[in-house]
């Protein structure tokens, strides 16, 4: 049987002579031909570029690869041609008609430029387009138009075998000279009959998904303005519940009262993130705040006061825990020997903070002096976190995310059994995808596949996506992948937010960061390599949208059930 687009009911058809020939076609024409019903067509005026674009239609287009594309022109009733004008005798009254001819030949014209355009000139030279016209209730007599050949003439003898017919007319306009390959048949029936479809790119939702989190942000900092005339806290908060824009505020309203303050935290990445947002607060710039991590920060005191400052590369953990400390509390006693240089600190990330770091930051500002302290133990790249050592501070809990959208938060509490609220006028936000690599190898072309679809489809801009995994970079399965689509794959954060490229580190690396869309890259499983915190940290880096690749099957269906609570979220609304 003759596929049909779009599928047709004779029944439902407006004009008589349609529905026969369509019933004539539908009973009898093979699986090898193509039938386009009433196709319309637009095409713009030759001669006069401001004039109205032409339209046309065309009753039938019947494609087989063999023969070719033939153009039916249907006319029903009593049909005449009287000189050159075509009548159809209505109530013993003749009235003037579109010539069939001429309209078939429109099409025809139209249809081929269509196909020069879309498929290209090769294809459309080897479809050979021809043309007839069906009278299905008329027989005909004498000679027919010079410019419609009798072969090209279907009448009511033979609608009860109409498939010789068809392939006369094809015949007629010089049809089967050129078989159509699969790919060439399939490039015209998409060229004349296309998949049109309207869709929302991302960044639309990406753009009002960030907008109402960062109202939601906003909000949640006002009511914990209330906190602030506690001299020590420690906030506990989930990811995503603005711990670190509420310690930036903290450190600034320090400014009102105090000199200097020291803003701390584990991560260099989110040290330099905190520097860009401070600005002109920056002692470096005549304000009162230095901003550095830990890390960063011992080993430039070290070097400023001549203590040698040479990790163990043997056992770096602890080298770092209680070596590293011993050594800046050294530094700082050689450059301050009046007494800490700080008279507020701010540590961010302190669920990493080792005690010995503590006793160490004692140096640089006495802890009678105001002390706050941010958290997420579900964070905390320790096995056993340690609470900030500081006594009678008051204790916040922050356990609204007002980070990610309530699809994302949901992917994450049930992907890592931590849980959090999301925000409950949070948008709700697209599912988070997963993708399964026929093999390893193919995860490296699967990203390229999707992070060109959000730069070009989606509209996204490069600082709106970072792709996150257990690896860095260079040892990642996009090693090899320097751009793609001329957009470059780089590694330093700070580029990254400068728009000149789509990030790749690790998850770890990325920790108190965030971005509109992550791609989980080349996710294998939880093991020690990438823990529960990990993937905890990867999951609600994404504010509005989150696609996971995985490393094969089985690490896809430790996720199947993160996946379907995310989906379900939201199905009661």
């Amino acid at each position: 049987m003759a596929q049909f687009i779009p599928i047709i009911d004779p029944e439902m058809m407006e004009f008589g002579s349609e529905a026969d020939v369509a019933r004539a076609m539908l009973k009898q024409l093979g699986s090898g031909y193509l039938v386009m019903h009433s196709l319309p067509w637009v095409f713009p005026a030759r001669d006069d570029i401001d004039a109205p674009a032409r339209e046309g239609e065309a009753d039938f287009l019947i494609l087989h690869r063999q023969h070719g594309l033939l153009i039916l022109e249907v006319k029903g009733g009593e049909i005449a041609l009287k000189g050159r004008t075509w009548v159809r005798w209505v109530k013993s009254e003749p009235r003037q008609i579109k010539d069939p001819v001429k309209q078939a030949r429109r099409s025809l014209w139209a249809l081929k430029k269509r196909l020069n355009l879309i498929c290209g000139k090769q294809i459309a030279d080897r479809t050979i387009i021809s043309v007839g016209v069906a009278f299905p209730h008329c027989l005909y007599k004498d000679h027919p138009p010079s410019d419609l050949p009798v072969e090209a003439i279907i009448t009511m003898d033979d609608l009860s075998d109409i498939e010789p017919a068809i392939l006369r007319a094809y015949k007629a306009g010089g049809g089967g000279k050129h078989e159509l390959s699969v790919l060439e048949f399939d490039a015209v029936r998409r060229a004349l009959a296309p998949e049109f479809r309207i869709y929302e790119p991302l960044r639309v939702s990406v753009d009002n998904t960030a907008e109402t989190l960062a109202r939601l942000t906003r909000q949640q900092l006002q009511v914990l303005r209330a906190f602030d005339a506690n001299t020590h806290a420690i906030v506990e908060g989930v990811a995503g519940s603005g711990k670190t824009l509420l310690a930036i505020q903290r450190a600034r309203s320090f400014t009102k009262t105090r000199d200097a303050i020291l803003f701390t935290c584990f991560n260099s990445e989110l040290a330099k993130w905190i520097r860009e947002e401070i600005g002109e607060d920056l002692a470096e710039n005549g304000g009162k705040i230095t901003v550095q991590n830990f890390h960063r920060l011992a080993s430039d005191l070290c070097k400023e006061a001549g203590v040698e400052f040479v990790a163990n590369a043997a056992d770096t953990q602890r080298w770092w825990d209680e070596r590293a400390p011993d050594l800046l509390a050294e530094a700082a006693m050689e450059l301050y020997p009046d007494g800490p240089p700080f008279d507020a600190l701010v540590v961010d990330e302190a669920q990493d903070f080792s005690p010995g770091w503590w006793d160490a930051l004692d140096y640089l500002c006495d802890r009678a002096n105001p002390v706050w302290a941010f958290l997420d133990k579900a964070q905390s790249l320790r096995r056993d976190p340690i609470a900030p050592p500081l006594k009678g501070a008051f204790n916040v809990a922050l356990d609204v995310n007002c980070r990610n959208t309530r699809r994302i938060v949901a992917c994450a509490n049930s992907a890592t059994s931590i849980e959090s609220e999301p925000f409950e006028l949070a948008p709700l936000g697209r599912p988070p995808k997963l993708i399964v690599p026929q093999s390893p190898a193919a995860i490296s072309g699967l990203v390229h596949q999707e992070l060109r679809s959000l730069l070009t489809d989606h509209r996204l801009e490069p600082r709106q996506i970072a792709i996150l995994g257990p690896a860095s970079k260079a040892k990642g399965p996009l090693a090899n992948v320097t751009a793609v689509d001329g957009v470059p794959l780089i590694d330093e954060a700070s580029a990254w937010r400068d728009g000149k490229g789509v990030l790749v580190t690790t998850a770890r690396s990325f920790k108190g960061l965030e971005a509109d869309v992550v791609i989980l890259c080349d996710f294998s499983g939880l093991g020690t390599l990438f823990t529960v915190s990990d993937l905890y940290v990867a999951l609600t880096r994404a504010r509005s949208h989150l696609i996971i690749v995985a490393h094969d099957r089985t690490a896809k269906e430790s996720l199947d059930a993160a996946l379907a609570a995310a989906v379900a979220t939201g199905s009661d609304e």
